[in-house]
């Protein structure tokens, strides 16, 4: 899958996941709280053990399951999700669902800040513009708090947008998700998010456990709301009722976040996520003659709130959506590793190099090393110093330099003087026979001289596009500088390089038109063959020189 269909599933994951997936989410569990009124520790419990036996399940046994149970970052995941969860029950159970709700987007502000200082991902113009409106929504909501518990609004707000973001951004960087995503394979990805799930769930009920057991002794007025016995677990509703969340929703729910942060990154599925406001009310509204549940506790300062949060979501979201569009092709040629300097060194110093033998030319120096001209923008754009051609890439863009820029003339295109000495040295090596052709231009010196500089370079590329017309594939034409040209012909004896000599006169003795003015020059040739005339690449050159100079005297 190409980099532009990647990002577009990405993208469409993380929509589906918080526009369907997160609303009915919200709306199943109000209901079954607030209607059903399930016992909220044994729904959780059934929640997640079902989301990780279906996803274990579906995927069967495999690759990465003790990597995925060993993995630090599974355990991190596991902990910050619990923590997270706490927290985000704690808020709810301060204020209304509606501000709790827009009060977890605070998490986008947070991440946007994580991913800047940490991972070094300088934010758009567009999401700083869409966090500055999702700003203006919290405030609205947090001057209607109640003084009382404003403070501690604040602290549980903040706390869970920390928590909230940091889960993300494991999920994005989680390793062996990483390498499951990279095989391709549904079933590794899925088995990886199912044993992830199955550590949750192994945490939680052991925290769970933790807390019942210290509040035994506790009498029951007394007791906290994490008390659970064995009796509670009979609760057939509570039970049932999480398994059909973990099943339906709590899986593909944590399958697309991990996907989709992957791919889009933890601060721009964090961004979708704050529709999920917009998702829940609708869903809400669709489903309340089953649900019976009521939009009543929405006041209009959590509706003003709401649509701006929404608004700045969908300005973050899309604004990223259009860069990654744009930047999805740098994606397939370059990858951002701050940790890799070599790297990081080798891409700067050959473009810097291309850019100085072309003068600038980014559309040449994208044309000779073969990259997307979008990639040389991005790496002369690239201020924090990150970015770096992939290894792959590196190597083709290294012997693209090699062979267009270090031995190749900027004027002309023609091999330049170190092109040609290094195949002439290895000529004797692909042929039992070659001869050079050593070319000077016989009145070049009057061209620069009456017409300019101008003219005389349009002669030298012009001298290249006749030289190259006129001779075979296992030919090698090169300037060697100034108004010198020579040719290695392979599988050449003396005499057939003879019969091209009088072809290279006649094409370069007719006038070359400059702007309009007809300008003659033509030219004096020498010849040297290998082994006929000696072995050394050095001296058959020389040789070559000295023969075109004596035919030169007689002109």
């Amino acid at each position: 899958m190409d980099a532009t269909r990647k990002l577009q599933v990405g993208w469409a994951q993380a929509f589906f996941s918080v526009l369907v997936l997160w609303g009915i989410s919200n709306v199943f569990m109000t209901f079954n709280t607030q209607i059903l009124e399930v016992n909220k520790i044994v729904f959780a419990c059934a929640t997640y053990t079902s989301c990780a036996l279906c996803l274990l399940l579906y995927a069967g046994q495999g690759t990465l399951s003790k990597e995925t149970l060993r993995s630090v970052d599974t355990w991190a995941y596991g902990i910050i999700m619990l923590l997270n969860y706490f927290i985000t029950l704690n808020l709810f159970g301060t204020i209304t669902a509606s501000e709790a709700s827009l009060l977890q987007r605070f998490s986008v502000i947070v991440s946007l800040l994580l991913s800047w200082i940490f991972l070094m991902r300088k934010p758009s113009k567009g999401q700083l513009i869409g966090a500055l409106m999702i700003s203006g929504g919290l405030l609205v909501v947090s001057k209607s708090l109640p003084n009382e518990v404003a403070m501690k609004v604040y602290i549980l707000m903040f706390l869970a947008a920390i928590f909230q973001s940091l889960r993300i951004f494991v999920a994005e960087l989680h390793r062996p998700h990483k390498k499951a995503a990279e095989s391709n394979d549904i079933t590794a990805r899925c088995r990886v998010v199912g044993y992830v799930m199955f550590v949750i769930m192994i945490l939680f009920l052991a925290l769970v456990s933790i807390f019942s057991l210290i509040q035994y002794s506790v009498p029951a007025e007394n007791r906290l709301g994490f008390f659970v016995d064995i009796h509670d677990f009979m609760h057939a509703p509570s039970v049932f009722m999480g398994m059909i969340m973990g099943v339906f929703i709590y899986a593909p729910i944590r399958y697309l976040e991990f996907s989709s942060s992957h791919i889009i990154k933890a601060e721009n599925f964090l961004a979708v996520t704050a529709l999920s406001f917009f998702s829940t009310i609708v869903w809400e509204w669709a489903t309340l003659p089953a649900t019976g549940l009521s939009l009543k506790e929405l006041s209009t300062n959590d509706i003003i709130a709401g649509i701006v949060v929404t608004l700045g979501a969908l300005v973050m979201s899309i604004s990223k959506m259009r860069e990654s569009s744009s930047t999805s092709i740098t994606d397939n040629y370059l990858a951002s590793d701050p940790q890799n300097l070599d790297a990081i060194s080798d891409s700067r110093e050959i473009l810097a190099n291309a850019l100085e033998y072309f003068n600038g030319d980014e559309k040449r120096v994208a044309e000779s090393l073969e990259v997307p001209q979008l990639v040389i923008k991005a790496l002369l754009n690239d201020k924090d110093k990150v970015l770096a051609f992939k290894p792959e890439i590196l190597k083709t863009v290294a012997r693209n330099y090699r062979r267009k820029v270090a031995m190749s003339d900027a004027l002309t295109g023609l091999a330049n003087r170190a092109g040609f000495m290094t195949a002439l040295k290895g000529a004797a090596y692909e042929a039992d026979v070659y001869s050079i052709l050593f070319i000077d231009l016989n009145k070049f010196k009057p061209v620069n001289d009456t017409y300019g500089h101008d003219a005389s370079d349009a002669i030298l590329k012009g001298v290249a596009e006749r030289l190259t017309t006129l001779f075979p594939k296992r030919a090698l034409t090169t300037r060697l500088g100034g108004d010198e040209f020579a040719i290695l012909m392979l599988d050449s004896t003396k005499e057939q390089a003879k019969e091209h000599v009088s072809k290279i006169k006649k094409s370069l003795s007719e006038a070359f038109n400059v702007k309009g003015t007809d300008i003659e020059v033509g030219a004096s040739v020498g010849i040297s063959t290998y082994p006929e005339d000696g072995t050394n690449p050095e001296a058959l050159l020389k040789l070559a020189d000295e023969g075109m100079y004596e035919e030169k005297k007689k002109h």
